[in-house]
């Protein structure tokens, strides 16, 4: 049970928190996981909320302990650092310009855990990742979404990015995973893979197993990238497990479906970091989403730790 006073489970010497774990001051050196907060939900979709995921995800996650019991994997010789929250505002490019400029300042050291925020925020996030690995890194998204559509001017929302980014992105060095959300024509999807980037359905995971996904996705970045960076629309999971999200899915991922993935590809490759998107408390049933949110933290933090 939870011990409301101390927000975790109940006394025990033998167990470290996370919540034990968080740096009283800036780091300059060491095994660091840096968690920086974006409350902007300026572009949300459908239904705002997830400004309010960051400071849910932050408290969830105290009550966890260093030791991720599925995997076998202690990660306690990390520290943890709050980075503090992104100034931002309903002016939606000085918010992503201020998001690229954090990002960019997040010492080397560190490996940032980015909490949002809409999805809109991966755009400036992973600007901000290309330039620090020198574009020697890809990006592996889970969402039920493409968010390829082309941006309208004054009607900007959270279904562009992967659009807006074409400037600078590689897409051979894409994958996104768990796509099912029924709104788009069959060019988007052609176009994306013309480009080539690798696309995998829910149906395609379920149909021909993960162990099929994990080799589709070895081999795709095989030889093309230094580092990987992973951004996680809690949308991608089914509505059973993760109702609180501006548009729930209802046949979507299963949780361990995407935090197994996660860790296994830390055996072949370097991680550079993480956001996880779309978490909206105030649509939420029991904290439901906030945990598999935590969920999917606990793993990514478990693969660096063990294979990195």
């Amino acid at each position: 049970m939870l011990d409301s006073a101390s927000n975790c489970v109940v006394q025990d010497a033998t167990v470290t928190w996370i919540k034990d774990l968080w740096l009283n001051q800036p780091s300059t050196e060491g095994r660091v996981f840096g968690f920086l907060s974006i409350p902007f939900d300026y572009c949300v979709s459908y239904r705002p909320g997830t400004r309010f995921g960051p400071k849910a995800i932050l408290d969830q996650l105290d009550g966890y302990s260093t030791y991720c019991i599925d995997k076998r994997v202690d990660f306690s010789n990390y520290l943890f650092e709050n980075l503090g929250s992104v100034d931002i505002s309903n002016d939606i490019a000085r918010s992503h310009g201020n998001i690229e400029e954090t990002v960019l300042s997040v010492p080397s050291h560190v490996t940032p855990i980015i909490l949002g925020g809409d999805h809109s925020i991966t755009d400036p996030i992973f600007r901000a990742i290309l330039h620090k690995y020198n574009h020697r890194v890809g990006l592996v998204v889970f969402d039920a979404h493409l968010d390829c559509r082309e941006p309208v001017k004054g009607k900007e929302h959270s279904g562009h990015w992967v659009k807006t980014l074409e400037d600078i992105i590689d897409y051979q060095a894409v994958a996104q995973i768990g796509i099912n959300a029924n709104i788009y024509s069959e060019q988007y999807l052609q176009d994306l893979e013309r480009k080539g980037v690798l696309v995998v359905t829910p149906y395609e995971i379920r149909s021909k197993g993960r162990g099929d996904l994990l080799k589709k996705m070895n081999q795709h970045f095989d030889g093309k990238v230094d580092a990987i960076y992973f951004s996680v629309d809690i949308d991608v999971f089914d509505q059973s497990v993760a109702p609180g999200t501006s548009v729930p899915n209802p046949s979507g991922l299963m949780p361990w479906e995407v935090s197994d993935t996660i860790f296994e590809l830390a055996q072949n490759f370097s991680f550079a970091g993480m956001d996880i998107t779309e978490v909206s408390p105030p649509l939420d049933t029991q904290s439901m989403t906030t945990q598999v949110a935590c969920e999917i933290i606990i793993n990514f933090m478990s693969g660096v730790a063990k294979y990195q």
